[in-house]
């Protein structure tokens, strides 16, 4: 495929009007929706008085109403029965979610997006009010607050995030569903992923094979980016902190008729790099953009073009001479189009994306061309979606099929210099309610050229056994496919005295998950969530000892060992307390090697994490927000070495870290807002815990104007 970006028309979540009087007569459509949210409700029935059902909800919760049906009941899972006396036509009904049904939405197959509630997998959604809590201009300053996810340094210069146990090339790295650059060379790095123009994060955990692919063992991490405002807006934000903190962004936005734009541009810098016990000539630096057009050329088809960038450096001291520097470029696109007819929804999606790394070292602030590894290495990735979307009697229909190409050219470090690979991909998913429970089912078919085929299925129910209490189960197959870097890359790094050996005998990881829960809305002050989960993977591919090289170099070669699981137990309490928004949750893991019977390195067994929010009558509005999060002691555990003669063994601890972060955002005027804050108030930094993590103090200021009707 050319590397013209690509395009996609993403779900619109259309702006819907508060709820109508059915006064209306005659025949037509009702748009049934949340009274919560204003989102669209997909398969609500429309029953007559003995409960016969005569019409649902499709795709979009557009309902046919007949002709000569008057007196009627709405019900869909999850929400309160609404009855209607009167035939209505071209207006919308806004149903009463239960107390158990939160305003949470997760992108699924198809780019479709669908409520939690519906998904029998736990989804955490963190919108903009968090984001903003938290001044989180990278996602991993948020992720890492959540319980069941852990922030791992990567040295020399990377961070990735665990869930449940399982990190890094486990873990799929998303923005509006397509993966991050940097994954052909397990470049991948969470602290590169921008939140400026993001309206919500969605964390999915455990396997999600059947709706993204491969990668997604421990679970998805998806950057859904905003949509363009109805109003013209500007707005800009500068932030100054301690640890050389400095960050600048602008972005404007506005919707013409049935035109939207939305444009993003930011820069952000710190003197710490979150994988590199260093301070000195530390630097991270990153600058990114976007662009998102959207064009509605009628009620059933619609337009979607999204490009962004990313330059990154990263800069550290290697020893008392030089310094190390990662330069990485990126750029994405996608165009989409979504049809409404033949029954359902069409989605065609086309995605393009380069990503170049090169690393390099001097002896001052500025790296020396020829210096280092100077040998830069490229990646090329393009896919083609095509999907479908169908509500059939009570089942809802997703099915697609995906084609992608990827290419990585590494001269001196995999054979021929460069590498390619074809994957196909095809997936039907099937939702459908009986009574008071919901159900899915799926499956997805895996293609790859280089490492063979794997086919992978879920299912899962979630029951509304009262108005406040649900629970939920699921069983689902992931897997990993292994890399360009397991398979044919060879790494040296001669200071180090050590090499790293492809091996394209590797077969691809694969995972089983369940997971059983439940959901108990007591009263408006207190909401439980309790979920038990277990994950076991066979043929998890790991780098271990084989031989002293004849060059003198320890050499090292990827290999699948027999087996790894993981399980454990997590717990949120969450409610509202005299105008204060309130929340604790906790996760145990227990996360295993079963092959040599040691603990996952670096995963810590507890993580828990409080938060206060409240928004006070002060001038035109204070808000302060207060969170303490907990991670563990964690062992550090060595590699061992092929034969088995020395087997991994835990050869340090990682120590446990109380992090308490504090913010307040003062409205100044209409369009002006000042915050400020302090991460780490404590200032703790535990044993193998880098200078990045240390107390940060830090101030911004906010200008937004949006104009009035």
């Amino acid at each position: 495929m050319s590397g013209i970006p690509a395009l996609c028309l993403g779900t619109l979540l259309l702006a819907l009007p508060t709820r109508a009087p059915l006064r209306a007569q005659g025949t037509g459509r009702v748009r049934v929706v949340s009274a919560a949210d204003r989102a669209p409700v997909v398969g609500a029935e429309l029953r007559d008085s003995v409960g016969q059902v005569i019409a649902r909800s499709d795709a979009e919760g557009v309902l046919r109403w007949p002709a000569d049906r008057r007196a009627a009941s709405v019900r869909a899972l999850g929400f309160r029965m609404f009855v209607v006396r009167e035939a209505v036509r071209d207006t919308l009904l806004a149903l009463d979610p239960l107390p158990t049904v939160l305003p949470v939405f997760t992108t699924t197959v198809g780019q479709r997006v669908i409520r939690a509630a519906e998904s029998p997998r736990t989804v955490t959604v963190l919108d903009r009010r968090d984001i903003d809590a938290a001044a989180a201009v990278s996602a991993n300053q948020l992720l890492r607050q959540i319980p069941g996810l852990q922030e791992i340094a990567s040295p020399p210069a990377r961070t990735s995030i665990s869930i449940r146990g399982f990190s890094d090339a486990r873990v799929l790295v998303l923005v509006d569903g397509e993966p991050i650059p940097g994954t052909l060379t397990d470049s991948r790095d969470i602290g590169r992923l921008s939140t400026l123009s993001a309206e919500r994060i969605e964390v999915t955990k455990g396997p999600s094979a059947v709706e993204f692919g491969s990668d997604a063992i421990g679970g998805v991490i998806n950057l859904v980016q905003a949509a363009p405002t109805k109003r013209f807006t500007v707005d800009g934000t500068a932030r100054m902190g301690e640890l050389g903190r400095q960050e600048a962004n602008a972005g404007v936005s506005h919707t013409v008729g049935r035109f939207g734009y939305r444009v993003n541009a930011g820069w952000r810098q710190m003197d710490q790099v979150t994988g590199v016990n260093a301070s000195g000539s530390t630097l991270n630096r990153v600058y990114d953009g976007r662009l998102d057009l959207r064009y509605a050329v009628s009620e059933r088809l619609n337009f979607r073009v999204d490009v962004q960038g990313t330059q990154e450096r990263q800069r550290w001291p290697v020893d008392g001479l030089f310094n190390g520097f990662i330069d990485n470029i990126g750029g994405q696109g996608f165009v989409e189009g979504s049809y409404r007819g033949l029954g359902g929804v069409w989605r065609a999606r086309t995605f393009a994306q380069r990503f170049a790394y090169q690393y390099k070292q001097a002896q001052g602030l500025v790296p020396v061309a020829g210096s280092g590894d100077s040998l830069e290495q490229r990646e090329r990735l393009s896919r083609t979606l095509l999907a479908y979307s169908r509500v059939l009697g009570r089942h809802t229909i997703d099915a697609g099929f995906q084609f992608s190409a990827r290419a990585l050219a590494a001269p001196a470090k995999v054979d021929g210099d460069s590498l390619t690979d074809r994957v196909r991909e095809v997936y039907v998913r099937d939702a459908f309610s009986l009574g008071r429970s919901h159900w899915t089912l799926g499956v997805r078919h895996t293609d790859g050229s280089l490492w063979g085929a794997a086919t992978n299925p879920s299912f899962g129910t979630r029951v509304q056994l009262s108005d406040r209490v649900s629970v939920q189960a699921n069983l689902a197959r992931g897997f990993r496919a292994p890399g360009f870097k397991d398979i044919r890359y060879t790494f040296t790094n001669v200071s180090g005295g050590y090499e790293i050996i492809g091996n394209a005998n590797l077969r691809p990881e694969s995972s089983w998950s369940r997971s059983v829960g439940a959901s108990w809305a007591a009263s408006t002050a207190l909401g439980v969530d309790v979920e038990w989960y277990h994950t076991s993977v066979d043929d998890l591919i790991d780098t271990r000892f084989q031989s002293i090289g004849a060059s003198g170099l320890q050499s090292f070669a990827n290999v699948n060992i027999a087996r790894a699981r993981t399980q454990g137990v997590e717990v949120t309490l969450r409610g509202l307390v005299a105008g204060t928004e309130w929340s604790v949750g906790y996760d145990h893991l227990s996360a295993r090697d079963l092959e040599f019977n040691v603990p996952l390195s670096r995963r810590a067994s507890h993580t828990a994490r409080a938060r206060l929010s409240r928004l006070w009558d002060i001038r035109q509005g204070l808000t302060t927000d207060v969170t303490a999060r907990y991670t563990g002691a964690a062992p550090l555990v060595s590699s061992g070495s092929l034969d088995g003669s020395e087997p991994p063994r835990i050869t340090a601890e990682q120590g446990a870290m109380l992090s308490v972060d504090l913010q307040f955002r003062q409205a100044l005027s209409r369009t002006w807002e000042l915050s400020a804050g302090v991460n780490n108030a404590l200032n703790q930094r535990p044993a193998l815990w880098t200078p990045a993590f240390d107390r940060q103090a830090f101030a911004a200021l906010r200008w937004r104007f949006q104009q009035q009707d």
